[in-house]
């Protein structure tokens, strides 16, 4: 069995676009073959800056005939006096058959005018055009484009040509206006146009036309080729920036320079120096045996390495003009100081409608104070704390940090260190941004979390109270990471505070300043809330603990995000316990008539034996569900709520909730209705579903 290749050729590719198309093609091929009822064996994809290319081994030579049996009208609306009716002829034209030619079958009872049609073998080579057509508008990217006249074809850049190989076979079509064939083209500067002879030969031929079509080869050979550049410069290299995964998909034949920069510039702190390198140039830093940074880095070059000299120097110069740049808006902010820089804030927007960044910072230090009052933290750690949230947005008004923005809070503690302030002060102010994404370090220390927590609550609320929330895949501010950080914080250092009075201190503090905001603090605390919630099931789901627990922990109202973590624990591993099933069926029946009840009247006993056997028991089970949760006790709290699945059996058992005496139901409804809600105090367990991965 033949081969398949199929490669889309395009202008020059962004990252992004390259790492889309490698997670879409495999499923996108796969999809098209089996809808062409295609056999293959393993479908690969390469990506190359100008190329996509897709390989699927031993792919089945022809599509297998089949009868395909259609059903058509009833048989009393095909046949009229015998004679087919205008219908089953109209059916039977549709369908490519004689009228004569259609068959009454049995269908659920009934009977109906079928018409069984043969479909011969189709070669594959008919059937690559649809597989084609399928991978090139199935793909979606971030960012696309659209060009020429035609309107029809949004991709990430402009797809230039086709090639489609069948074993050595070339499928010819058109589409899109190119027509497929078996002309790729080679390296933009070192290569040519070459034909591809066949699919099992593609690799080969296109590095013979200069390109390393295979990503992960590419990878491969720019790491050895670093590390033997690095190892003759005397060091090693680094990418604390992760520029190897840009790279890897900027070059398509590799080639490593080296270059130098003026050693004068290795005063500035080490990672403006790193940054510079790596943020826009995508170099790679070298470290000496001695973890020193050296004035030398390594970059990788998709040019002619007869030229690399040449080429290295280009790079140099390039480096050294943003050094440059670098250094004198480094001694420009350090002539100025913190104080100055901070004075500038007043005047910087932070959002339009919720003020400048001055009032950022005075919401930071009374948040920062309040956090560190609610979690019970040292004394040392608040004073830190507060002290770094005074110069923490210090650098916002800083010339370096508007030249390279990824180094705020950097930058502001490495000019807190300079002044003379508290190395702990400093760390923290570096550290506020952290964690910036799910293998993100969190703050390295107390201080340090109380800043980055005070940051992201105060983002959070004020998004949500200006209605500017995250929605579908749009999020312009970062507001998930922002509260998947604040989660991982609280869990990390088990801080017990109450997530809703922070973010309704959050909201007030807003107000008190002025803010122009469109909701009421209760609406944007409740969403926040939920908000948290969300980002909360998704870091549970690392330990196993599935979003149902999750949420029946959440509606029990604790308010706090280390008790709702773990109860939602408790609560997946009681699953299984026969009890607890018992506690959610009891739960599940009391709520469903909860929900009926026409009034929400307190109950008051009259003395029956059935009702009274129930209340005795809420009475019993609910304290104990309250103590439980007052030590935390989520195991407590379940084992309580359990002893109440019997005495609700036997309630339903002795009890007709559903009297025909007005007060008698009304009286029973508010039974119900309490042990429903005592019930929930120790898990919301309507929230859980058979089969949703808890019971």
């Amino acid at each position: 069995m033949p081969d398949l290749l199929l490669e889309i050729g395009c202008e020059e590719l962004p990252g992004i676009a390259c790492r889309e198309a490698i997670e879409q093609c495999p499923a996108l091929v796969r999809d098209a073959l089996r809808d062409a009822r295609l056999t293959s064996g393993d479908v690969t994809v390469w990506v190359s800056p100008r190329r996509i290319a897709v390989a699927v081994a031993d792919l089945s030579d022809e599509r297998p005939g089949r009868t395909r049996s259609s059903r058509g009208p009833s048989e009393s609306a095909a046949y009229e006096d015998g004679e087919p009716s205008k219908a089953a002829r109209g059916f039977a034209r549709g369908q490519g058959v004689a009228v004569e030619a259609l068959v009454v079958r049995e269908h659920e009872g009934r009977a109906f005018v079928f018409a069984d049609v043969e479909e011969p073998a189709t070669p594959a080579a008919e059937l690559v055009p649809g597989v084609a057509a399928a991978l090139v508008d199935g793909l979606r990217f971030g960012k696309t484009m659209r060009w020429g006249s035609g309107r029809g074809l949004r991709f990430s850049r402009p797809v230039r040509w086709l090639v489609a190989k069948l074993g050595g076979r070339t499928v010819e079509f058109e589409l899109h206006g190119l027509r497929a064939g078996e002309i790729t083209q080679g390296h933009r500067f070192l290569g040519e146009p070459g034909a591809i002879a066949d699919a099992a030969d593609y690799r080969e031929t296109l590095r013979g036309l200069g390109v390393v079509v295979d990503h992960d080869q590419r990878r491969d050979e720019i790491v050895a080729s670093l590390d033997s550049a690095a190892a003759a410069a005397g060091g090693r290299w680094e990418d604390p920036g992760s520029a190897l995964d840009e790279v890897v998909f900027l070059v398509e034949r590799p080639s490593v320079i080296g270059g130098a920069f003026d050693a004068t510039h290795l005063r500035l702190p080490r990672r403006v120096l790193v940054t510079a390198m790596q943020s826009h140039q995508r170099y790679f830093p070298l470290i000496s045996e001695d973890g020193a940074l050296m004035p030398r880095f390594l970059a990788v070059s998709n040019g002619d390495p007869a030229h690399a000299e040449l080429i290295a120097r280009g790079n140099e110069d390039v480096l050294e003009a943003r050094l440059q740049d670098a250094a004198f808006s480094f001694d420009v902010d350090r002539k100025a100081g913190l104080a100055a820089l901070d004075a500038r804030l007043s005047a910087i927007v932070f959002h339009q409608r919720l003020g400048s960044m001055a009032d950022k910072r005075d919401r930071l230090i009374e948040g920062v104070g309040a956090l560190a009052e609610a979690a019970g933290v040292p004394a040392l750690d608040r004073h830190r704390a507060i002290e770094a949230a005074r110069l923490a947005k210090a650098d916002q008004g800083a010339v370096l940090v508007a030249e390279f923005s990824e180094l705020e809070g950097y930058v502001a503690a490495q000019y807190a260190l300079r002044e003379g302030h508290d190395a702990e002060v400093a760390a923290a102010m570096a550290d506020q941004y952290l964690p910036d994404g799910p293998e993100s370090p969190l703050p390295g220390s107390v201080a340090g979390a109380l800043l980055a927590a005070a940051d992201r609550v105060d983002n959070l609320v004020g998004a949500f109270l200006v209605d500017e929330a995250p929605t579908g895949s749009r999020d312009p501010y970062g507001l998930r990471r922002a509260a998947a950080g604040l989660v991982r914080i609280l869990l990390a250092h088990g801080w017990d505070l109450s997530l809703s009075a922070a973010l309704s201190a959050a909201a007030a503090r807003l107000r008190r300043q002025g803010a122009d905001l469109v909701f009421h603090d209760g609406d944007a605390v409740t969403a926040v809330t939920a908000f948290v919630t969300d980002r909360l099931a998704h870091q549970m789901a690392a330990e196993g603990v599935g979003a149902e627990a999750v949420a029946a922990a959440d509606g029990a109202a604790l308010d706090s995000v280390v008790v709702v973590a773990d109860w939602a624990r408790g609560v997946q591993s009681a699953g299984a316990d026969p009890r607890f099933v018992a506690a959610w069926t009891a739960c599940t029946r009391l709520a469903r008539l909860a929900a009926r009840a026409e009034t929400d009247q307190a109950f008051s006993s009259v003395g029956d034996p059935g009702e009274d056997a129930l209340a005795d028991a809420v009475g019993a089970a609910g304290p104990a569900i309250e103590r439980a949760r007052e030590r935390r006790d989520v195991a407590g709290a379940l084992a309580a709520a359990g002893s109440l699945a019997e005495p609700v059996d036997r309630f339903f058992e002795d009890v007709l909730v559903n009297a025909d005496d007005p007060a008698d139901r009304a009286r029973r409804y508010a039974l119900v209705s309490l042990a429903a809600a005592t019930l929930a105090r120790a898990a919301d367990f309507s929230r859980l579903t058979e089969g949703g991965g808890v019971l």
